[in-house]
């Protein structure tokens, strides 16, 4: 049997709603998309809806719950070795870029729970996505340990700033493809961040974090 024959009439129905709503999200936004608007796509009454889902804010979660890949960027934080530090942020970086350029959709979702809902699933990958990272930053100073090449952070500034350079180069790439608009030179992007994590923009920069 192919998927959609194994599935019970129910999970056909909570399918087929996700999927006329994420057209609607990705089309009109989170605000102006309206639960008789999703029951219309589906060919049911809206209050049919209420079977399978709370409410418009459950299914947008469940969206963008579906579509992050969370499990693929776990797998690839285990999996990165090296011999240096560097050597594994260059490769995460390569990594992830690789990795979420092929989750276009949970990139535009991740905008539109930013933009209209303050990030209200979103926040909700945090912390384990900090302890993620955090256990790459402890690999990192485990191979460190001599060579004093891994600066000294307090413990929440790597999982930040690494969070913070791969999503802003994931959401200026979407919303505005500066590789081709700008007509930009052929660039590894993901060379640009590892370099720009490691060494900071400035030479001889400050060291205070704090600062």
């Amino acid at each position: 049997m192919d998927d959609e024959t194994s599935l019970s009439k129910g999970e056909q129905t909570r399918q087929a709603i996700l999927q006329a709503a994420k057209g609607l999200f990705m089309r009109q936004g989170y605000a102006a998309t309206t639960m008789r608007q999703i029951s219309q796509a589906v060919g049911i009454t809206a209050a049919s809806i209420y079977n399978h889902f709370a409410g418009k804010e459950e299914i947008f979660d469940t969206l963008l719950r579906q579509a992050a890949p969370m499990e693929e960027l776990f797998r690839l934080l285990n999996v990165l070795e090296g011999d240096t530090t560097e050597t594994v942020v260059r490769r995460l970086f390569r990594g992830v870029l690789d990795l979420f350029a092929t989750h276009g959709d949970y990139i535009a979702l991740s905008l539109i729970d930013a933009q209209e809902r303050d990030g209200a699933t979103l926040v909700k990958f945090i912390p384990l996505m900090s302890a993620r990272f955090m256990a790459l930053h402890d690999k990192l100073a485990a191979l460190d340990a001599g060579r004093g090449e891994l600066r000294a952070l307090p413990p929440y500034v790597f999982p930040r700033i690494l969070i913070s350079l791969v999503a802003g180069y994931l959401i200026t790439e979407h919303v505005g493809k500066p590789q081709a608009t700008l007509n930009l030179p052929e660039t590894d992007w993901a060379g640009v961040l590892a370099d720009i994590f490691m060494r900071g923009v400035l030479r001889g920069g400050s060291t205070d974090a704090h600062g």
